[in-house]
């Protein structure tokens, strides 16, 4: 008498329900086999649990399911604590950030306000814009000088001592122009 012998079947969904029942009682202890198997020679811990159709649970973990439930749950609450804890800091970072950027725009209002100002009324644009070649040309000289003089009283300061925080005064005096304007 021939067998058929194993056949290949295709792997889809069984649509009869009874015969994907039989299939799970047949198969699933061959699956906790090669469980064990991988288990033993590879040194890992597995747990697999199943439903059968009929809500019966199926489970199969080594050494045992509580203790590799244990550990999994162990390290997904580690890698939480750790990114909760990077979380907390990159939100810190960013609240730091946040105020500074805050403090730099209010900073830049309170400028160009007292700019404003000085300028009678005119933003600096509107300003610069007002002068004729002449003027500026004449203010592009006195900035010129006045680095040069910056540098120099830099370098000297430097000279004398390398470690002091010497904040360096800028004469405007002999700038001409909106002296109020050349004070900021």
């Amino acid at each position: 008498m021939a067998t058929a012998g194993r056949k290949k079947i295709e792997l889809k969904r069984i649509e009869n329900e009874r015969q994907r029942g039989v299939a799970l009682s047949k198969r699933h202890s061959g699956l906790f086999k090669k469980a064990a198997e991988l288990a033993t020679l590879c040194g890992v811990q597995i747990v697999i649990i199943l439903h059968t159709i009929g809500g019966k649970p199926l489970s199969f973990g080594t050494p045992t399911i509580q203790y590799v439930i244990d550990k999994f749950n162990n390290a997904n609450q580690y890698v939480q604590t750790l990114v909760n804890f990077q979380l907390q800091k990159l939100n810190s970072e960013f609240d730091d950030v946040n105020e500074k950027s805050i403090n730099e725009r209010k900073r830049g209002q309170v400028i160009e306000e007292s700019l404003k100002v000085l300028l009678g009324g005119k933003t600096y644009e509107e300003y610069m814009g007002g002068l004729d070649i002449h003027e500026l040309r004449q203010l592009k000289r006195k900035r010129e000088q006045q680095k040069r003089n910056l540098e120099q009283k830099h370098n000297l300061n430097c000279g004398l001592s390398s470690s002091s925080n010497y904040e360096h005064e800028v004469d405007l005096s002999h700038i001409e122009g909106p002296k109020d304007y050349l004070k900021l």
